[in-house]
């Protein structure tokens, strides 16, 4: 995707909404079950359930994923665009939750994420070059891996909730295997999320592909696995390279919204427009919510709230009456952000979601009645 310099500037907010978003949810872990591999004759919520549980089928695929999000590429948020804004491939080789390796395919080469026991560790083909994360960062911006169909089924529906409609859908095959399928439709309006239809593995309950259409009835993402093989594939696969001579760098922050997360200073509240938070409260940004109704706040330093504001009337963004502050809106058909700064300017935010505008304004407002202390 290609886009001038200008139009990446005053899309700034739009960007940052999207990927920190993206990462809060895509990063949640879906709650440990028990695995089940006889789905052949279950309900479609039992169907859901087993599909949370299936992390540790092993297999290997190839894999592709399409979002139409249109973010433009910018410093300091990687690959995010392309991830999210265009069409994704990959080589998969599964084994277990820490035992994993992701090869994304470009026309230059490919660069491999593999996750281990010890952490994630990136290697780049053409640079030559080799990252080790040290720990699991708190907030990140996601990876090629978080948009495989398993990964992004299991947690994005982790939350499904009671009153959620989940009905079945017609069997088909994908990925050269039979399928069963499901469709989930949030029952809150304040999601942006019309359905997400999911299609597992008869045999295992592997999400094989998800289909995530938004309000306006356009596609917002759909990624599948094809050429899928069950079984795991040779440990050697699975290790990371050592090459003689490689660039190697060990990180603990590895990206713009870990950095941030681990540096602001503001212990956010436990529950914002009626939403209880979903992550731990020492760290410097929270998620709200659960299932398909969720929004993530990252406060902001001083520099980078002004700049956020000053591209986000560029963009056009629609102003937000809030008390205390400034505030604007900047929207896409699936994501939705509000970035605010307070009347002192000590306290900025930016508040994104998969939800209504209304839902991240009320947000804003809290926060700005009631500011946040300082963190211990």
């Amino acid at each position: 995707m290609s886009v001038v310099s200008g139009a990446c500037r005053r899309r700034w907010a739009a960007v940052a909404a999207g990927a920190v978003l993206l990462g809060a949810v895509l990063t949640l872990a879906p709650g440990a079950r028990s695995v089940e591999h006889d789905v052949a004759s279950v309900s479609a919520r039992e169907l859901l359930s087993r599909a949370q549980a299936s992390d540790t089928v092993a297999y290997t695929a190839l894999a592709q994923s399409r979002g139409t999000l249109g973010l433009p590429d910018l410093p300091r948020f990687g690959s995010v665009a392309a991830l999210l804004g265009g069409t994704t491939r990959a080589r998969v080789w599964w084994s277990a939750p820490s035992a994993w390796r992701v090869d994304v395919l470009s026309a230059t080469g490919e660069q491999g994420t593999y996750g281990t026991a010890l952490g994630i560790v990136t290697w780049d083909y053409e640079r030559n070059a080799l990252v080790r994360v040290v720990g699991e960062p708190g907030a990140r911006l996601p990876r090629a891996d978080d948009l495989l169909a398993p990964q992004i089924a299991r947690r994005l529906l982790a939350g499904v909730g009671a009153d959620d409609r989940v009905d079945p859908l017609p069997a088909a095959d994908v990925g050269g295997r039979p399928t069963l399928g499901v469709r989930v439709v949030p029952s809150d309006p304040r999601s942006t999320i019309a359905r997400a239809d999911l299609w597992v593995d008869a045999q295992t309950a592997l999400p094989l592909r998800l289909r995530i259409v938004a309000r306006g009835g356009q596609d917002a993402l759909v990624t599948q696995l094809s050429e899928v093989h069950l079984g795991a594939p040779e440990r050697g696969v699975l290790l990371p390279p050592e090459p003689p001579g490689a660039k190697v760098d060990f990180q603990v922050a590895p990206d713009l919204a870990a950095s941030i997360d681990q540096q602001s200073p503001w212990l956010l509240p436990d529950t914002l427009a009626g939403l209880g938070v979903t992550r731990s409260l020492l760290q410097g940004t929270a998620t709200y919510g659960s299932g398909l109704v969720r929004f993530v706040v990252l406060p902001l330093p001083h520099r980078e709230a002004h700049q956020v504001l000053d591209n986000a009337r560029s963009a056009a963004a629609a102003p937000v009456d809030v008390l205390g502050g400034e505030a604007a809106t900047v929207s896409s058909s699936l994501l939705n952000a509000v970035v605010a700064q307070d009347a002192d300017f000590r306290h900025a935010y930016l508040i994104a979601g998969l939800v209504s505008p209304d839902l991240l304004a009320q947000a804003a407002s809290e926060l700005f009645a009631d500011p946040p202390p300082r963190r211990p």
